[in-house]
């Protein structure tokens, strides 16, 4: 992957949980996210990468009867998977708007809701340092978007060591992770 100096910025196309497609605006990277449901209500979202060649997920999160959390499995490069309880994997450290978690790289990250005002972000991610490494925002109110619901996911480039390989494994845990933490936002009405 050729580095460009320019953050990863995915198109969210629908800003829905239930399904999306994440496109990065240069070309380098597609993520689809799809769910299934089950009749007691439990729910299953698989991360693709649209980039490879064969159907397997490169992510799963599994939600139990009426929302809540269930496992996360995420299917790095070889094909080797690592599976763990939602809870367990990011970790609630002030609130539920605000998870650590431990990504493939093996550095501690966290997720927060609307603490990165001066920037307008909905979620923020920082590593350790307290650096902002990933982000979320919706859109402009009041603006119309063609075939797009105006959100974006993005991750700045030097993390996405975390996309090649084990930078493909990094973005999948910061986009799985958000995901996660939209689940819960909008499950407790955050």
């Amino acid at each position: 992957m050729v580095k460009t100096g320019l953050p990863f910025m995915l198109e969210d196309k629908s800003g829905s949980l239930s399904g999306s497609d994440f496109v990065d605006l240069y070309d380098r990277m597609f993520l689809r996210v799809r769910c299934t449901r089950g009749p007691d209500g439990a729910s299953r979202y698989r991360v693709y990468d649209m980039f490879a060649w064969h159907d397997i997920p490169v992510a799963t999160l599994e939600y139990g009867a009426a929302g809540t959390l269930g496992n996360i499995t995420i299917i790095g490069p070889g094909a080797l998977s690592r599976t763990q309880p939602m809870a367990a994997f990011l970790v609630e450290v002030g609130g539920a708007r605000h998870r650590k978690f431990i990504a493939s790289d093996g550095q501690e990250y966290s997720w927060s809701w609307r603490t990165n005002t001066h920037e307008d972000l909905e979620w923020s991610c920082t590593n350790a340092n307290g650096h902002t490494v990933a982000w979320y925002v919706l859109k402009i109110p009041g603006e119309q978007y063609e075939d797009s619901s105006g959100c974006m996911f993005g991750v700045e480039e030097p993390y996405p060591h975390l996309a090649t390989g084990q930078l493909m494994s990094e973005m999948v845990d910061f986009l799985a992770t958000l995901l996660i933490m939209r689940h819960i936002a909008t499950r407790e009405g955050l």
